[in-house]
């Protein structure tokens, strides 16, 4: 092993897994799974039942990547001072879920299963866009109410597994949602209850005064695994990694208090508080709007990367204006911490090491707008405050949605 990559202080094979985890993708190897491996850390011995049972919900390549590996991978921390390399050995368990003997709804029922966390990304949700109800329709809901034993939906698998803790008068685990939707924990739990309502009222009742779904804010830039980052994990470790993952040095997890067994993730830097909406509606408009306002602005302009955009005095200029401005203006922190936070946000976005595509972040914006800049622009609007590059960002949106409709159609 090369020495220039951090290993784990503990054995990795002692661990037990504590934790299921839905959705093994890279932003959840990145932020839970690190901060699992610092919590474990700290803990020492007291720490080796938080192994992580990670589960692929549809695709096979990220186990097929892993098992080999033993469940090992490289971390790779980069910023402009270079890069980092660590080994992550906190995934016990590699599951396929289409293809798992023991299925899902088991897992969760698991005695030993004290943590529940999903990383499945706003759309495995099954919500309809209009109210926010669970699609009963969805052909995955379907399935799962006729094929318990093997549901697709996550939101079917924690129902389905939580039924049989209420069969069995078992402890429910704590469901804990990692992904960028607004309140997720109780979108989550509403989704859950709406499903268990299908199967049984009493279910659904039980569900709703047992069943802990603390909110939580994310935040931390995870680009897509490239050969680049293959060929640093190499170099740094000595080793062939099939599954490496690239992040930016600045990690966030702020998660609604709750009672019972967790792992000590405030060694990750993880904060518990009584009302994650402050943070979460921080983080939106500021990272998520200005994001939203470099991708779209930034693509017309010709630049590939947020970095490539931020290294344009012009644009850096309007992305400081913007986030303090007009975003900060809608938020409730002080002006003291708005200009520290703005401050911190602008390294990130100026960091070189860390290829953020626009295209990528450009994605799906009409789901993505209301809440990172319609409802602030309004706010500024309703309060007689201008908010020009909001209205350009939008604009922006307009012309880089129609420019790429025209590309696909071959205008």
């Amino acid at each position: 092993m090369n020495h220039r990559a951090r290993l784990p202080d503990f054995d990795p094979m002692a661990l037990e897994c504590g934790i299921l985890h839905l959705g093994c993708g890279a932003f959840h190897r990145a932020h839970q799974a690190l901060a699992t491996q610092r919590a474990i850390e700290a803990q020492g011995d007291a720490g080796l039942g938080w192994g992580i049972a990670a589960a692929s919900m549809t695709r096979a390549t990220v186990p097929e990547q892993l098992r080999p590996q033993d469940g090992l991978y490289t971390a790779l921390e980069r910023s402009e001072a270079g890069t980092k390399a660590e080994i992550v050995g906190v995934l016990r368990d590699i599951v396929h879920a289409p293809t798992d003997p023991f299925g899902l709804p088991a897992r969760i029922a698991d005695p030993r299963t004290k943590i529940v966390t999903l990383t499945i990304t706003p759309t495995g949700y099954l919500l309809e866009p209009s109210s926010g109800r669970l699609m009963d329709s969805h052909k995955d809901i379907q399935h799962d109410l006729l094929k318990p034993l093997r549901p697709r939906s996550a939101v079917g698998a924690i129902a389905l597994g939580l039924e049989r803790i209420y069969a069995e008068g078992g402890r429910p685990p704590v469901i804990i949602s990692c992904d960028n939707i607004s309140e997720n924990g109780r979108t989550l739990r509403d989704a859950v209850v709406n499903f268990a309502s299908l199967r049984s009222g009493r279910l659904a009742d039980w569900i709703a005064r047992n069943v802990r779904f603390p909110n939580t804010m994310v935040d931390r830039i995870v680009p897509t695994a490239s050969a680049a980052d293959r060929e640093d994990a190499l170099k740094l470790t000595g080793f062939a990694d099939a599954a490496p993952v690239s992040m930016e040095p600045f990690l966030q997890w702020v998660i609604e208090d709750f009672a019972g067994p967790r792992p000590l993730w405030e060694a990750a830097g993880a904060q518990f508080v009584s009302d994650v909406a402050p943070y979460e509606l921080a983080k939106l408009r500021m990272l998520n709007g200005v994001h939203m306002m470099l991708a779209y602005l930034g693509g017309i302009a010709g630049y590939k990367t947020i970095a490539d955009a931020m290294a344009d005095a012009a644009f850096a200029a309007a992305a400081a204006q913007f986030m303090q401005a007009e975003q900060g203006a809608t938020l409730a922190m002080p002006a003291a911490k708005l200009h520290d936070y703005a401050s911190v946000l602008m390294t990130r976005l100026r960091n070189p090491a860390i290829r953020h595509d626009v295209s990528r972040i450009g994605r799906n914006g009409s789901t993505k707008m209301a809440t990172r800049l319609f409802r602030p622009l309004l706010e500024n609007r309703a309060a007689g405050r201008p908010a020009p590059l909001t209205v350009l960002a939008i604009a922006g949106w307009i012309s880089w949605f129609t420019q790429r409709q025209g590309m696909a159609r071959g205008w």
